[in-house]
């Protein structure tokens, strides 16, 4: 079955070249990669944090504060099932001009928009209160090295997951889809997955297009597959990455993992929470990255194709938890 999620993450509907990642990716791990980036989740205690990292900077030639669907839709669903199934913390790290779009998706998956402090409260409370910490990070390099440091020590988290997050290749920039370079203004969030690399604390990377924080891991696959691969693929690595056909998709396929391994058919993504969540990301100021147009869309499919992906996902793990 985590077979099989794989698959149903990883369909190249964008016909992106994605799909040639997926085996070199795979034979990084001893099992699927849904289930092997699910597995370190399962352990979560009441008020242990996981930093989710994301938000796309996709034209921030015309303002900082332009992001895509793509990312944060995901994140705002995978946060929503570590609160709801094990009282845990999601930390959602963004560049800081996007903080309050990443917020207002969070906000529709049902979680509060607090402070660290505040978390800790309620997470140690026993009427149970559904919260996340959104922080947003530094675009100067030496700021951002030290914020990582302090980031880490702060949140102690259990994992680092980053989902749709360019990542800086081994020139120090970073590159769209289109090769086209879009360093400027971009907060230098690799940091906080090296720091945690570090410390080993287990890394996650979710990418769809050669170009995101973890898809170091399959440099020469996106050399070979991905459009202007040798211009924008990212440096680092990710314990466990997962391509997929569209970053959200990846969360989701971990959460159908999640759900499986715990026994909690709750913590699977639904169809519905997706028209919710990506509705409410478009109109909070989010943008389809493929199109540039602030509509219900992502990565240039529309939003029926997202909710089928999500219910294909639904039916394999449920079929699995009937077992």
């Amino acid at each position: 079955m985590f077979d099989r999620i794989d698959r149903i993450m990883n369909l190249d509907i964008g016909n992106r070249g994605v799909e040639h990642l997926y085996e070199p990716a795979r034979a990084r791990n001893a099992e699927a990669l849904c289930a092997a980036a699910a597995r370190p989740l399962t352990a979560l205690a009441a008020g242990e944090c996981v930093i989710l990292i994301t938000g796309s900077l996709t034209r921030a030639w015309v303002s900082p504060k332009i992001g895509e669907t793509d990312g944060p839709v995901g994140v705002a669903a995978l946060a929503r099932a570590l609160s709801y199934g094990f009282n845990a913390i999601p930390v959602v790290v963004s560049d800081t001009s996007l903080t309050e779009p990443i917020g207002a998706t969070l906000r529709a998956a049902g979680l509060a928009i607090v402070t660290l402090e505040q978390a800790k409260r309620a997470t140690s409370n026993k009427r149970f209160c559904s919260v996340a910490v959104v922080q947003g990070f530094p675009i100067d390099d030496a700021e951002a090295r030290r914020d990582a440091t302090r980031m880490l020590d702060e949140f102690a988290p259990k994992a680092v997951i980053s989902v749709e997050r360019a990542g800086m290749t081994p020139r120090g920039t970073y590159h769209n889809m289109l090769g086209q370079d879009f360093t400027e203004g971009r907060a230098r969030i690799d940091y906080v997955v090296q720091e945690a690399q570090m410390r080993a604390i287990p890394t996650i990377g979710v990418g769809d297009g050669g170009n995101e924080i973890g898809m170091g891991a399959v440099a020469d696959a996106v050399h070979k597959h991905i459009p202007h691969g040798e211009i924008l693929c990212a440096k680092l690595a990710t314990d466990v990455l997962l391509p997929a056909g569209v970053s959200n998709w990846g969360c989701y396929a971990i959460q159908a993992a999640l759900a499986i391994l715990s026994g909690k058919p709750e913590l699977l993504h639904t169809s519905a929470l997706e028209r919710r969540l990506v509705e409410a990301a478009a109109a909070a100021g989010l943008v389809d990255g493929n199109t540039g147009k602030c509509e219900p869309t992502v990565d240039g499919l529309p939003l029926d194709v997202h909710a089928g992906i999500v219910e294909l996902l639904m039916a394999t793990a449920q079929r699995a938890l009937k077992r």
